[in-house]
């Protein structure tokens, strides 16, 4: 039996080593001695799988996993057996995202999308395309000069004859019952890259999730105050890894979270996630956990409960 903690709103949340699989999956740990388990199910894999422990999820609902691509983002979403993808970190853990797919028992993804053309979130893209069949690929539009690996994700989409698609802001779409929108960015994000995220929530009952890309606080402000979205949401995924550039008062007022998640990598060198932002939610009682501290991280929900399955903690 998995630990569990009582949510500030008393709804349950379970602790347990690992991240998502979908009815009653197996999920692999990644451990760091050699021959270990992740050594062992690495190899049955094709590679290091990042997570591991056996937890059991319930076979209906929605689970969000926040994976460990060290500073980089990637986050596999499933909804009653229908996959889509957020990003896939730096190119040399393209396939580490490949791994815990395939351990996560996913063989398809009805979308993939790229927030941003900046190596650290579509770098290992082209490992993911090349991998697995994808419905629909969504990427921004970009006018100048992006990274290498984009121009690999593209040249890997178009081996495999998949059309990347500019989503219209506002647009919606269903993944297994959960809505799917994109709500920025809206007007002009100028040359910044960052600004030009796509910014994705995610709704599946009365529960929400938020994925603001590497957006400035300005720009993800700017879907509430121009765009006119709703950004409340239960957790939202700390914008540019908890970099202060994102989050501050005023976000967290647009965004109200029960639950933030830093997606960052052991001792990097830019201090993410940021002591201001460390600060801001620790005062208002928000939780946070971090992919460097806790490893991959996993928010399943009905719709109307939340259930926490993280890294770092012990089954019981």
């Amino acid at each position: 039996m998995a630990q569990r903690r009582n949510s500030r709103a008393g709804k349950r949340r379970g602790g347990v080593l690992g991240a998502l699989g979908f009815a009653a999956l197996v999920l692999i740990v990644y451990l760091a001695e050699p021959l270990g388990l992740g050594s062992l199910l690495g190899g049955i894999f094709g590679g290091d799988v990042p997570v591991s422990v056996i937890a059991e999820l319930p076979e209906e609902g929605l689970a969000v996993s926040y994976i460990d691509v060290g500073q980089g983002d990637a986050t596999l979403i499933v909804c009653n057996g229908e996959a889509m993808l957020i990003d896939a970190g730096v190119p040399e853990e393209g396939q580490t995202v490949v791994d815990y797919l395939t351990a996560s028992g996913v063989d398809s993804l009805v979308y993939a999308a790229v927030t941003h053309a900046h190596d650290d979130h579509c770098g290992g893209m082209d490992d993911v395309v090349d991998a697995f069949p994808i419905g629909t690929l969504f990427a921004p539009y970009t006018e100048f000069d992006s990274s290498g690996a984009f121009t690999y994700f593209e040249d890997a989409a178009a081996e495999r004859g998949l059309y990347i698609t500019v989503p219209t802001i506002g647009s919606t779409f269903t993944l297994g019952g959960a809505t799917v929108s994109f709500v920025g960015p809206v007007g002009d994000w100028g040359d910044d890259l960052n600004d030009s995220s796509l910014i994705i929530r995610v709704d599946y009952g009365s529960r929400s999730f938020l994925f603001p890309g590497d957006a400035s606080d300005g720009t993800i402000a700017d879907c509430a105050y121009v765009g006119g979205y709703d950004l409340d949401c239960d957790v939202l995924k700390l914008g540019h890894h908890g970099s202060s550039t994102s989050t501050d008062e005023e976000i967290l007022d647009l965004t109200t979270p029960e639950i933030a998640v830093a997606s960052c990598g052991l001792d990097n060198s830019y201090g993410h996630p940021h002591d201001e932002v460390v600060d801001l939610l620790a005062v208002r009682g928000i939780e946070l956990l971090r992919t460097d501290l806790d490893g991959t991280v996993t928010v399943w929900t009905d719709g109307e409960e939340l259930s926490l399955y993280e890294a770092g903690e012990q089954a019981a």
